[in-house]
């Protein structure tokens, strides 16, 4: 079966999924630091949740770490968090790298693939974090604790906050419940590119503070690994949660076709098309409808293209040659998939 034309998630949005991976290793210790520190959360950050003053996660697992492994402790901790019981000595051999003493931010996030999970990328914003922690949802988050010339990479899970005390608590380390100031929590955080990402299972409802774009190239790896119904399945999601996101229902068209349930992919290319009538998905629509024996109607949908981008415009052509030919040929006339 030859592929739709046009790839479905956009390099910026595959960029975004994996930002450039550091070389971590976890700092045991708070290192001391001379540089100054950044602003504490103010009350306009906290808004969105000041009527929970203080809010904290009490039933998510903790996994005391052992030496430079913070990343399989950390990942082990959302993972239970989300329903998957697993040990951190189960993790250990997919994420951590001993050369490195520590685990890049692309194991932890294919290691949660492998648990039938997705490690979606949050807005690097304070208020998003708290969002999701009070969803309910632990966040797993990158730190800095040395310096920006000399780095102590550091992975903990975000499980809440303490308004009045101005505090936010997490996972980290030894420390069941280690309290660190907004101001303490914010540099650290800075210093590691904001990077934080909250793990969500593919079939479930997206969590509110994730945006489509980031939910969708979170979950395109998993075609590319052969977890071809975990993507289905959190392209449905985002279809469910955001109807009106095009990229969302060319993702699922994309899916279907490619197991050759040629009536759901057409189905979800009407749906992309009714909002965003592109004419990649009107070729890749027509192309679909070929497969299905549909010459008119391929046609039909060729016909809708108002205009054709230059680099689409060979393909378009060979579309329209093999539709005029089934048709012709054929006169075969088939409406829309219900």
């Amino acid at each position: 079966m030859p592929s739709l034309i046009l790839g479905l998630i956009s390099g910026n949005a595959r960029r975004r999924a994996l930002r450039p991976a550091f070389s971590l290793a976890c700092a045991l210790l708070f290192a001391s630091l001379n540089a100054c520190a950044l602003p504490s959360l103010q009350k306009a950050q906290l808004k969105p949740v000041i009527a929970q003053p203080v809010m904290e996660l009490t039933q998510t697992p903790f996994f005391p770490q052992e030496i430079h492994q913070c990343g399989p402790a950390a990942l082990a901790t959302v993972l239970g968090a989300d329903g998957v019981s697993i040990m951190p000595e189960s993790l250990a051999d997919q994420v951590y790298i001993p050369g490195r003493e520590g685990s890049l931010q692309a194991e932890l996030i294919s290691a949660s693939r492998r648990n039938s999970r997705m490690a979606v990328r949050l807005a690097p914003s304070t208020e998003t974090l708290l969002q999701t922690i009070a969803e309910g949802r632990p966040v797993l988050m990158l730190q800095n604790l040395g310096l920006k010339s000399r780095p102590a990479w550091h992975y903990a899970v975000l499980i809440g906050w303490n308004g009045p005390k101005n505090e936010l608590i997490l996972r980290s380390g030894r420390e069941r419940r280690q309290r660190l100031s907004s101001a303490r929590f914010l540099q650290t955080w800075e210093l590691a590119d904001r990077w934080a990402v909250v793990i969500a299972d593919p079939s479930q409802p997206p969590p509110a503070t994730v945006t489509p774009a980031d939910w969708i190239a979170a979950a395109a790896p998993f075609e590319s690994t052969g977890q071809i119904e975990q993507a289905e399945r959190a392209y449905a999601s985002a279809t469910q949660r955001w109807p009106q996101e095009s990229l969302a229902w060319t993702a699922l068209a994309n899916v279907r076709y490619a197991q050759k349930n040629l009536e759901g992919a057409e189905q979800a290319l009407e749906a992309a098309i009714a909002i965003k009538p592109e004419a990649a998905a009107l070729n890749n629509l027509a192309q679909v409808r070929l497969e299905r024996g549909c010459g008119v109607a391929a046609l039909e949908a060729l016909d809708r293209i108002e205009s054709v981008p230059a680099a689409l415009q060979s393909a378009i052509d060979d579309t329209r040659a093999q539709a005029r030919q089934l048709g012709a040929d054929r006169k075969v006339h088939c409406s829309a998939a219900p």
